[in-house]
């Protein structure tokens, strides 16, 4: 017997980018964190360095076009096209920031501004990976390292999470009201991450 399980509510979206693009973004991210750009008082999460770029709008939004071009179209199509009442005719992005995430650092249930929002794995330890598996059945949990999406309320027969250990070159492109976190790991690594808000233009 053939069935078909539907998706779970958001358009969540999960690409993989380029090493070269990886490498860009650590580079352009390491000066920020050298030169102290520090946005922590800008965020949610409970992490020691987090720091916005500076004039990224030459270098990333030429790169990073195709991914969100790819989020319209897919959406549309999932959608039915009824995601947009008319598709966007262009996006800004007012913030690009990087997150160097340390052993019992996390980031609480949070959502972000704008109308898109998106995070890329640029550098994910294998301590961690191991660290989950062995975490596994442990506790009643996902285990260390995840983001987890909620949608709704957990009722009978209700799928309301999506959670997903990361690796590197990963990107999650998602609705900015979708509610999330990350939880802690516990190894002495640090996990790199830089993540970003989109506004559409209309007019």
């Amino acid at each position: 017997m053939e069935y078909r399980f539907p998706y779970w509510g958001p358009f969540l979206c999960r690409l993989q980018v380029e090493q070269e693009f990886v490498n860009i973004l650590l580079e352009k991210g390491n000066k920020s964190r050298e030169k102290k750009l520090d946005y922590r008082s800008e965020l949610a999460g409970m992490i020691g360095n987090e720091y916005y770029y500076k004039d990224y709008e030459e270098w990333f939004v030429p790169r990073f076009k195709k991914y969100i071009d790819t989020y319209i179209n897919r959406a549309q199509e999932y959608l039915n096209h009824k995601a947009f009442k008319s598709p966007p005719i262009g996006w800004n992005l007012p913030i690009l920031w990087i997150n160097y995430q340390k052993a019992h650092e996390y980031n609480p249930p949070h959502n972000h501004d704008g109308d898109l929002s998106f995070v890329v794995y640029l550098q994910v330890p294998d301590e961690i990976k191991k660290e989950n598996t062995e975490m596994q059945r442990v506790h009643n949990n996902v285990g260390p390292g995840m983001i987890t999406f909620n949608y709704g309320v957990e009722l009978p027969f209700t799928i309301n999470t999506f959670s997903h250990l990361p690796q590197a070159c990963d990107l999650f492109i998602f609705p900015a009201w979708l509610q999330h976190h990350v939880f802690a790991f516990k190894s002495d690594v640090e996990r790199i991450s830089v993540a970003g808000n989109i506004t559409f233009n209309y007019s």
